[in-house]
């Protein structure tokens, strides 16, 4: 039993368990002639290896993948964590101008989750088939479509257009983009970019409704659709120049993180041969480096040749793998109750005792922000060095499951924020302290975001698309739901009530992580031996190669 993970006597190797240290596994005469890390990480043996490809994703250089995922964090904080939350502070003062109820008004935003949820198996399918690039160049055009609606009139039809379309952008960035991590990076350097990326997705979120606030109360409505939209179409031409297509079909034996055998020793010895052959002759068989302009193809290719009916399903296919699921659930109402509590604030914030008008409510957003902040940067800095003292301590070997010990942080977090901050509100507490205690709460969602989708990436890479869709198809139907009855459940119980709800959630599944980090192996053990993507052929894969 590996530091409390129940070891699995069914597979020889369960796909997700890799050998991350070869010094503490002193294993070093066995897997010398595989690809190491550089500089302090030498030690760590990188997984998945890289081929010999230079187009290999895992082979470009590290200012290259930066920069794709600051990009691809733009086309996010804009697509997914601005456009979510683009109103949230102006639902009040929006329905007095268009003469709406305040719930039809907040529908708006409902129907343009709604539009994200239901675009989620469309873009799965379209990313398996023919990679994620044309997937986030589709999207950030439905956003700049929607938006130019938006800003030709001050319309409750126009907006209700602007919105629906605008949300067909939001998939591809609030999914695939976690996806892209998995695609360029090792295991142990995933960490930081997800726990950036996560802190983008849904801290930078509150940031957006504090600059939207103040927008819309000083330029008005079709201001704030005017200053989006020349952000989206920055982000659309650097995304289009610099950032080529992350999907690459690597030969299997290169996989070692997805892998069912234990075959380091075997892709060692095929390492060792494949070198002496490159010392004696030319590089021939290793495919050229592509240039610049190659590199701006928007179909690169099919990555599948199965029917796309088959992958539509392939995100609801995912429920059925116990430890996926966990990993969705959990996020996605973990990021429900944030989006929730943002939800409720106009309504509650524009009456008394404080009566705020839309840039102050947008003020508010600074606690979850800073909140946010915290959290993304703890997870940030911690996460990769904690799982490689693991990895060393579980004699080199790394469990997608350690990833998991920060949902105790999670539960505490979570637990006090909610509770706290729906009974300040209940009391009428100073608007400083709710949104402190808002703060607290958020600290606690994105550790707990970022551990359960760290470790759905690390267990399940080759089915990491279809468990980020199916995350983002289910918090948004949620998102959709809450809001067409939170505001009238506050207005009915009362803003503690919810929160009380929303923090007893959060306890309980971030106490299920028990269970789930214990037998986790097993659970993985048990999928990699009834696998549905297997038994459907659906599987995106390159060949098993054998040495020229």
């Amino acid at each position: 039993m590996g530091l409390g993970v129940l070891e699995d006597n069914k597979l020889t190797h369960v796909p997700g368990t890799v050998l991350l240290n070869d010094q503490a596994a002193d294993v070093e005469n066995i897997t010398s002639t595989l690809k190491h890390g550089t500089g302090k990480n030498a030690h760590i043996v990188l997984s998945p290896q890289p081929s010999e490809d230079p187009n290999d994703p895992l082979n470009w250089p590290m200012w290259k993948k930066e920069l794709i995922v600051a990009i691809l964090c733009l086309g996010a904080m804009l697509n997914a964590g601005t456009n979510g939350p683009f109103l949230n502070a102006s639902y009040f003062v929006i329905a007095q101008q268009v003469n709406k109820p305040l719930t039809t008004v907040v529908l708006v935003s409902g129907y343009n989750l709604l539009a994200a949820g239901a675009s989620g198996p469309i873009i799965c399918a379209v990313s398996r088939k023919y990679g994620k690039r044309p997937a986030y160049l589709a999207s950030t055009l439905f956003c700049i479509i929607g938006t130019a609606i938006g800003q030709a009139k001050i319309s409750y039809n126009y907006l209700l257009a602007a919105r629906i379309i605008q949300g067909f952008s939001t998939s591809a960035f609030e999914s695939l983009i976690v996806a892209s991590v998995g695609d360029m990076y090792f295991v142990h350097q995933r960490g930081l970019r997800i726990g950036f990326i996560n802190f983008i997705l849904n801290a930078a979120s509150s940031l957006a409704s504090i600059i939207c606030g103040v927008v819309f109360a000083d330029l008005g409505w079709l201001w704030l659709f005017h200053m989006f939209q020349i952000f989206l179409v920055v982000q659309f031409i650097l995304m289009f120049l610099f950032c080529p297509e992350t999907a690459y079909l690597r030969d299997t034996r290169y996989e070692t993180d997805t892998a069912m055998d234990d075959n380091l020793g075997d892709l060692a010895k095929y390492e060792k041969e494949h070198q002496e052959v490159v010392v004696g002759v030319d590089a021939a068989n290793v495919p050229k480096k592509k240039t610049f302009v190659q590199e701006l193809a928007i179909y690169t290719g099919r990555y599948s040749e199965d029917n796309m009916l088959k992958y539509l399903a392939g995100p609801f296919i995912t429920l059925l793998n116990p430890a996926a699921c966990y990993a969705i659930i959990t996020s996605g109402l973990l990021n429900s109750w944030y989006v929730g509590s943002a939800i409720i604030l106009a309504g509650v914030f524009s009456g008394p005792p404080w009566n705020f008008g839309p840039a102050e409510i947008g003020y508010l957003g600074a606690g979850p922000f800073v909140g946010g902040m915290i959290g993304s940067i703890f997870v940030g800095w911690a996460s990769d060095p904690i799982i490689k003292y693991m990895g060393k301590r579980n004699k080199g070997v790394y469990e997608p499951e350690f990833r998991l010990i920060f949902m105790s942080l999670a539960c505490v977090f979570c637990g006090l924020g909610m509770f706290l901050f729906g009974y300040a509100m209940s009391v009428g507490a100073n608007a400083i302290l709710c949104a402190f205690l808002q703060g607290v709460m958020m600290v606690g969602v994105l550790i707990g975001i970022f551990a359960t989708l760290a470790y759905g990436l690390d267990a399940f890479r080759n089915q990491s698309n279809e468990i980020f869709i199916m995350n983002m198809l289910f918090k948004n139907f949620m998102f959709y739901g809450l809001s067409s009855f939170a505001n009238d459940w506050v207005a009915a119980k009362g803003p503690e009530e919810i929160m009380f709800v929303f923090g007893g959630t959060s306890i309980f599944l971030s106490l299920l992580a028990i269970p789930v980090y214990i037998f986790g192996k097993r659970l993985r053990s048990w999928w990699a031996r009834h696998d549905l993507f297997v038994k459907f052929k659906m599987e995106t894969k390159g060949p098993k190669l054998e040495m020229a």
